[in-house]
């Protein structure tokens, strides 16, 4: 039985997790600039659609790339000095993206930014467990998911702001190497590591291999995999569907912008709801099933609607929806009492293969507007995919407080 100490929660928890989620501000600032700044830069540096399909895909390859190399061997290392080292990178390279003068560059500097930032976001998993209780994982990472979401609204409606206050999109990144440099300024007195062990881990955390529980858990395989086909239609949408309603609403680079804001607003709220909903219900099936159903029309209907209004609120229900289930994907391994270093390969897994499929779906939809001239023709073909993850679910074990076993 937990005693009254282990029930109570660490405050400085939030401290660090304070400073760990203002970094990722600044990560997703750069991530999601690509839809609303690519008109320019097809302007400026006269990028063809198969190389913006490119570019839209490299940020998502570096994740992809780094991940599980990172929990598997970087975890060994002082997560707090491996966490400052990446986020100093991140800053270094939001400044090569200002001095960018071709394409090539611009992928260079995306890819380097994303892969850094993968380092990071996959210790970030460690920092949670040893300073959270068992009973917070979902909301925790409820939270982690809302405010990613919140920097991905800001960043859609402050870059085009910030574009048109310095006359140049340039600058926008010079001040969000400035914004990075500054928090790995304050990470180096706020950042700590919790010396205590978490009750929940179990003997498996004193393997010397974590990789291993990659063969003796195959289920996870399936976890991170149910994501390929959501990740292949949203890293699509992200990069071109911008584009798109310029050309198909007749609207200006900055109403694109306010426009796109509406996914990761409703991110926020479906983050965090999913979560929640997820731990007061105690099951994790429920919500990964519906968002795998209803997905994939819903991106349909997004692409035959030619009202802004009606748009952005499809887009904000869009958004609500596939952040739902990302917290609750997330929290399963943790439900599955693994070790710290178990779970960061899992998220390592889950961050390996979810851009798998964002970087094909780019890819995929510049190739088919390059060939057929319609840049419809290519995101419509893409927005079935979510329904993977219903499929994968209907075998994923259900894990939560309610189930009847926490192993797979």
């Amino acid at each position: 039985m937990e005693t009254k100490d282990q029930l109570k929660q660490d405050p400085h928890a939030w401290i660090v997790m304070s400073n760990l989620w203002s970094i990722d501000i600044g990560n997703v600032f750069v991530f999601m600039s690509i839809g609303v700044l690519l008109p320019l830069w097809q302007e400026d540096l006269g990028i063809s659609p198969i190389q913006a399909g490119i570019l839209g895909s490299a940020g998502f390859f570096g994740f992809g790339l780094m991940s599980l190399p990172t929990s598997i061997w970087l975890t060994k290392y002082n997560p707090k000095i491996v966490t400052l080292i990446a986020t100093l990178g991140m800053g270094i390279a939001s400044l090569a993206h200002s001095l960018a003068t071709n394409v090539e560059i611009l992928i260079i500097s995306r890819f380097t930014f994303v892969a850094l930032a993968s380092v990071r976001l996959t210790l970030q998993i460690i920092f949670i467990q040893q300073w959270f209780q068992s009973r917070l994982y979902s909301i925790v990472n409820g939270l982690d998911f809302s405010i990613r979401s919140i920097g991905q609204t800001l960043a859609l409606v402050l870059v085009p702001a910030m574009v048109t206050i310095f006359d140049s999109w340039r600058l926008v990144y010079v001040v969000i190497a400035i914004y990075m440099f500054a928090f790995s300024l304050s990470w180096i007195f706020i950042g700590k590591q919790k010396t205590t062990t978490n009750p929940t881990n179990t003997p498996s955390a004193k393997q010397g291999n974590p990789a291993g529980v990659l063969v003796r858990r195959k289920i996870l395989w399936v976890i991170a995999g149910s994501q390929i086909g959501i990740a292949c239609t949203f890293g699509s949408f992200m990069t071109f569907y911008p584009s798109y309603s310029i050309e198909y609403m007749n609207i200006s680079v900055g109403t694109a912008g306010l426009l796109m804001s509406a996914f990761p607003l409703g991110g926020i709220f479906g983050s965090v709801l999913g979560g929640a909903l997820s731990q007061k219900i105690g099951r994790r099936k429920p919500i990964l099933l519906f968002a795998g159903l209803i997905l994939p029309g819903m991106y349909l209907v997004l692409l035959n609607i030619d009202m802004i209004l009606i748009a952005y609120l499809m887009l904000f229900a869009i958004g609500g929806l596939a952040m739902s289930f990302p917290p609750v994907l997330f929290t399963i391994p943790l439900d599955m009492k693994l070790s710290p270093r178990e779970v960061a390969v899992a998220g390592g897994l889950n961050r390996t293969l979810f851009p798998i499929g964002a970087t094909m779906g780019p890819i995929i939809v510049g190739a088919l507007q390059e060939s057929s001239g319609s840049l419809l023709t290519g995101l419509a073909a893409v927005s079935p995919l979510p329904i993977t993850l219903f499929i994968a679910a209907i075998f994923i074990p259900e894990t939560g407080p309610k189930a009847g076993t926490n192993k797979s």
